[in-house]
Formats: C-alpha cells, structure tokens, sequence
C-alpha cells in the first residue's frame, strides 16, 4: 500500500485530449489526461436531444444552443481540472475514472474520417471516441504512452 502511494505521488500529466463519446441519446465531452501511469477519463457535459430521430437533424443545434448555457460551467470545470493533480481530476466528478496502461488491451485510431476517430479496447470495456485534436497529435500522444498497442488506419 505504501509503495502505491510512492507510485501516485510521483505520476505526472503528459497530455490530454478533449473527446467526444455517443451515447444512444445525444453525446458527452470529456477530457482524456495521460498520465505517466494510466489515463484519467474526466466528464465535462452531456449533450441530449428530444428523440432520436430528432438527432441527426437537429443534434448541432441542440450543441450549440447547450454552449451558450453550459459554456461558462464548463470553463470553469476545465480550468479546475487543468490545474489539478490526477488525484483531483478524479475527485472532481463521482463518474471520473482511470484506466491503468496495463488494462489496455489495444487501441486502434481511424484517421480516415473527418474527426480522428479512436477505439480503446481494455480487458473490460470498449470506450469510442472522436477528437478536433490534430491527427499527429493524437497519435504522437497515443504511442508515446501505448507505443505496441496503437494501431493507425
């Protein structure tokens, strides 16, 4: 217990990524954070629609009007969570949740569609998400701390 302890105190943010990830209504902002040891998944805001079939017709209104009333709470909650040690991003939000390098099974990154779109595939789950990061940096990223497990298409 003492030495995980040692382990958390030295771990260091390398980089982060904002994401997107559907849900079967509408969408969720997060902000993946690499660590030197796992990836901290930290929840920024849902976005819904009314119905399904109102989604893809009305899903970027819906986002936008959502930012205009979300946009200061989500600044907020960004700058908070920037500032803070992985500990803190953790505790920020009871559905912030770390998944350790080791319960990475595979990660597979499409560079074909207009967003990089990427899958990472742990013992457990299968997490999708899509980004505006620039394609490098997202794969720079994603190597630097998966290296084997990253595949590009």
């Amino acid at each position: 217990m003492m030495e995980n302890s040692m382990a958390e105190q030295g771990e260091e943010t390398l980089g982060e990524i904002p994401v997107v990830a559907r849900l079967s209504l509408g969408s969720e902002r997060l902000t993946l954070y690499f660590t030197t040891t796992r990836i901290i998944v930290a929840h920024l805001s849902k976005r819904g629609v009314g119905s399904p079939a109102m989604g893809s017709f009305f899903g970027w209104i819906s986002g936008a009007v959502e930012d205009i009333f979300r946009g200061g709470k989500e600044s907020v909650t960004r700058r908070g969570l920037k500032l803070s040690t992985p500990e803190g991003i953790l505790a920020a939000d009871k559905d912030n949740f770390a998944i350790k390098y080791e319960e990475v099974v595979s990660v597979d990154v499409n560079l074909r569609e207009p967003l990089p779109r990427f899958t990472i595939l742990t013992r457990n789950e299968k997490l999708v998400f899509t980004t505006r990061v620039r394609r490098q940096v997202l794969v720079d990223l994603l190597r630097k701390v998966l290296d084997s497990k990253v595949t590009v298409i």
